[in-house]
């Protein structure tokens, strides 16, 4: 009884944090960019010549920029609020988006558009609104950290699906405004709903003086803080190069962009579901092991990709939305339980940074694997490899100190 109280208490009064989450990381650039970025690669290859290792350098330039400006996204939100800052970064992401659509042949425009877009955006990533969910939840704090987290999943359903065959109809450009209109309705929205942390008590609460955990300085002298630091690189590295090259590769497989579309939609459901699987598991097991047999799985999928062809398709798109329905609930979690909220900010955009660096190599790499092949078989292959290292090091994780009140 006293559970089905705490969750009707947590989620009553916390829904519109939810909300506002769920609608701000559906639009942001770990969704909207990042699972439209494989739709890209076949147009501005017919259009500008591009090679798929140029294309696939300019999104890890804008990831590489998550690796040095998510720290200092994280203070900003630290010191100056997550409302006020990540609003601000959802409309500038927008108009870049615009402007992204009018970019000519040039490829150093290409490289400087997506520079800005991350630039910009990154701070209404999730290191903004996972902080708001660890601020309104905490018994339940992993089951909304994956109900706010399945936006994007919603994102890696629709956008595929639905996206894929309307660029091949109309046009890259009119796919790029498509984006830019989604975000322009989203901010706002956003702005009304999100807080940073519940009103107790009738008063105003200061963050600095409730909220309890370590500093930044304290965290990076713990062995936990650079275990999690390898191990979400080392995930990000086997996975994320995979994702944006799914559709070229069910493509020059003989599938239509719609069929492609479609089979890349049941990646985006399979990350709606790792999530919110994800949540409700952390909130009962301890997570690393709840890590250790998510991507023990993934690491599966991919291999049968890799060694068995187009005809595990399906498979390998349930298990690389279930690795992207996990990452970044387990950042969160794992930066809430170890560390604390006080300077949740900082801690999680470090390890969000590092997460960002492994993504940013992963597609120039899956890049040059198929100039070099023709084929992402040993991407594939090589990301089962190094799934089941993250495996190991996740079971090295230490139990965490306190424990959520039952």
């Amino acid at each position: 009884m006293s559970q089905s109280m705490s969750t009707k208490g947590e989620f009553s009064r916390g829904w519109k944090v939810l909300l506002g989450s769920f609608i701000g990381m559906g639009v942001s650039i770990v969704s909207l960019t990042y699972y439209s970025g494989g739709i890209w690669v076949k147009p501005w290859q017919e259009a500008f010549g591009w090679s798929r290792t140029e294309i696939g350098t300019g999104q890890s330039l804008s990831t590489l920029v998550i690796v040095l400006m998510a720290p200092f996204a994280g203070r900003l939100i630290d010191r100056y609020g997550l409302r006020s800052v990540a609003t601000i970064s959802l409309f500038l992401y927008g108009l870049v988006l615009w402007a992204t659509s009018q970019m000519s042949g040039s490829l150093w425009m290409f490289y400087g558009l997506m520079v800005l877009t991350t630039f910009v955006g990154v701070a209404s990533s999730p290191i903004a609104f996972t902080r708001a969910i660890n601020g309104w939840f905490s018994k339940h704090r992993g089951l909304a950290l994956g109900l706010s987290l399945t936006s994007t999943g919603v994102a890696a359903f629709l956008i595929p699906r639905y996206l894929t065959p309307y660029v091949a109809a109309h046009g890259w450009r009119a796919g790029f405004f498509v984006l830019f209109c989604l975000v322009m309705v989203a901010f706002p929205i956003v702005w009304f709903l999100i807080r940073e942390q519940p009103v107790e008590d009738g008063g105003v609460q200061d963050a600095k003086k409730v909220l309890s955990g370590a500093t930044f300085k304290e965290a990076t002298k713990t062995r936990t803080f650079w275990t999690m630091s390898f191990l979400f690189f080392l995930i990000a590295f086997a996975v994320l190069g995979l994702i944006p090259s799914f559709i070229p590769l069910l493509q020059d497989a003989g599938f239509t962009p719609a069929k492609a579309g479609a089979m890349a939609g049941i990646m985006g459901l399979s990350v709606m579901i790792g999530r919110i699987i994800t949540g409700l598991l952390v909130d009962r097991i301890f997570a690393p092991y709840v890590t250790a047999v998510i991507f023990s799985l993934v690491a599966l999928g991919c291999l049968a990709l890799g060694l068995g062809g187009i005809a595990y398709a399906l498979p390998a798109a349930i298990a690389l939305g279930m690795a992207i329905g996990a990452e970044a609930d387990l950042i969160g979690f794992f930066t809430a339980r170890y560390f604390g909220l006080k300077n949740y900010g900082a801690i999680y955009g470090f390890q969000y940074s590092m997460f960002s660096l492994g993504a940013a190599t992963s597609p120039i790499v899956a890049g040059y694997i198929w100039d070099s092949t023709g084929n992402y078989d040993m991407a594939l292959i090589g990301a089962s490899i190094l799934l089941g290292v993250s495996v190991l090091i996740a079971l090295t994780l230490p139990r965490f100190k306190d424990e959520p009140t039952l």
